[in-house]
């Protein structure tokens, strides 16, 4: 199962989701599954994600040799997809992979991929391919735009988690997403399904918070899971390269809650359980 993370305008914290929702699968499926691990991707150049879940800081040396994920999108690897995956930092349970990346390796692929995008289009989902066996759920974080690493997350995957703020622009940002989406599954991917739209950062302090969540919940139902609010826990745990489960633990922390709904939402939707 590939579950990609997208949302094609910045602010909504897409790559906290990304990671999160990783780690949170992780610890929910350990003992579930027959193949019980999961595997994270960041195709966002800027390889916040990755870094994260190997538990390090950008500037940070990482276990990367001669090869990693960009040259297996360009073709130019001459090892195992296996070759350029690493145990990540966290959860607790181990049973969690990150793909190693060089940011300005991934920035230049972009580029190569974007030249021939009638082609480079599939390139993920030729280097996926051969791990679906491994892995429950690959969960690939994209950047927030609908450049070649989107539209090729979106090809490969089999379900898309849509992280959105509850803010007009929010909503314009939702709406290109889902405009992207569609144009992908009919063109290529019929078999995506958007398995949720997750209201992230909210204030519901905020009189227009709560006008959106309202419209939100009328106009797409029930593909509007419950939402995350702004947690000082959630960017503290960040700050400490680690996912809220990790740094919380089993506690009642409401950030540890509302990020927990969102990851039993996602087992249930993609038949984990």
């Amino acid at each position: 199962m590939i579950l990609a993370v997208s949302a094609l305008k910045g602010g909504p914290g897409k790559t906290t989701f990304a990671v999160n929702v990783a780690a949170g699968l992780a610890l929910r499926i350990s003992k579930r599954t027959p193949r019980p691990r999961v595997l994270l991707v960041d195709l966002d150049p800027q390889a916040h994600a990755a870094y994260w879940a190997l538990g390090k800081s950008r500037g940070d040396p990482i276990p990367v040799g001669e090869e990693d994920l960009s040259t297996h999108l360009l073709g130019t690897a001459h090892g195992s997809p296996l070759d350029i995956i690493h145990p990540a930092a966290f959860p607790a349970s181990a049973n969690m992979d990150v793909v190693l990346v060089r940011p300005q390796a991934m920035a230049q692929a972009e580029r190569v991929l974007t030249s021939d995008l009638a082609e480079g289009i599939y390139a993920l989902e030729e280097y996926l391919e051969p791990l679906r066996s491994a892995y429950a759920v690959i969960v690939v974080d994209t950047p927030p735009s609908a450049g070649a690493m989107t539209l090729n997350a979106l090809v490969a995957a089999d379900a898309v988690l849509i992280p959105m703020e509850l803010t007009k622009m929010g909503v314009d940002g939702l709406r290109e997403t889902l405009a992207v989406v569609e144009k992908i599954r009919r063109r290529h991917n019929p078999q995506m399904r958007i398995v949720g739209i997750a209201p992230n950062r909210c204030d519901f302090r905020r009189s227009e918070t709560n006008d959106i969540y309202r419209f939100m919940r009328q106009q797409y139902k029930d593909l509007v899971l419950l939402p995350v609010a702004e947690r000082a826990q959630i960017a503290y745990a960040s700050s400490l390269r680690k996912d809220i489960f990790s740094h919380l633990g089993s506690t009642q922390d409401q950030a540890v809650v509302e990020m927990g709904r969102v990851v039993d939402a996602v087992v249930q939707r993609l038949g984990l359980r």
